[in-house]
């Protein structure tokens, strides 16, 4: 049982004037604020990240509604990453010097492969395009899993609705991220420090993670949302 579920558990124990068969569980005491059955945030930021590196695979976006001045970068992203480690979906933004939405990107066995507009099929550098490797955004040294243990000054939330379930509880954990845990994931961001809030549902798996700070030297600060909507996914990955 996750760290947020035994607490959720403890605090509908704790609400008298509810039959007991409402709550499923033991009797750990918790609390409602995020901070639950004597865990610290950076606790629960933990049990997500294990929640992440145990998974056999999620549905993943990657996106930002802001805009680098000039230079090529990822504006979104939206596939299936595997812990092959593989990646299989579609990416937007500046490629190249143009402007394309929807191409078809994989990556397998260490190579990244893109379906660029008129060139087709090839492989690519991801770095060299400002965009990380999708298949290593699940590895549990460099991805974004350490990102979550990488961050200072943790602090929670007000717990709510998530907007896209209103089934699921969620809590917001506000952060600072040292840059070298972003550029392990962005590789063109060259800022020190990243504010981050990083949203984790009742069964203590992260489901979005929002990164705001210098992603492109002189361009000003940035918001980059990771959501995750879905976990536990298996598919087999080839190269084009």
């Amino acid at each position: 049982m996750t760290l947020i579920r035994r607490a959720a558990v403890g605090a509908c124990a704790a609400l008298l004037s509810l039959p007991l068969a409402a709550c499923s569980g033991d009797d750990t005491p918790g609390t409602s604020d995020g901070d639950t059955s004597g865990a610290s945030p950076e606790e629960v930021l933990a049990q997500a990240k294990a929640e992440l590196d145990e998974t056999s695979g999620v549905r993943l976006s990657l996106s930002t509604e802001d805009e680098r001045p000039d230079g090529d970068f990822l504006r979104s992203a939206d596939g299936i990453i595997t812990d092959a480690p593989a990646f299989q979906g579609t990416a937007g933004g500046r490629f190249l010097g143009f402007d394309a939405e929807d191409i078809e990107v994989r990556s397998v066995d260490g190579d990244f492969y893109v379906n660029a507009p008129i060139i087709g099929w090839d492989t690519y550098d991801p770095a060299e395009l400002c965009a990380p490797d999708p298949a290593l955004l699940l590895d549990p040294d460099t991805g974004v899993s350490n990102v979550l243990v990488a961050a200072t000054d943790v602090e929670a939330g007000e717990q709510r609705r998530a907007d896209d379930d209103n089934s699921v509880i969620v809590t917001p954990y506000k952060a600072a991220v040292p840059g070298d845990a972003v550029a392990a994931i962005l590789p063109c961001a060259p800022g020190d420090t990243f504010e981050a809030t990083f949203t984790v549902d009742d069964e203590g798996r992260l489901r979005a993670a929002d990164l705001t700070g210098e992603f492109f030297s002189g361009g000003g600060e940035i918001t980059y949302t990771i959501a995750i909507t879905e976990y536990g996914v298996t598919q087999e990955i080839t190269a084009p």
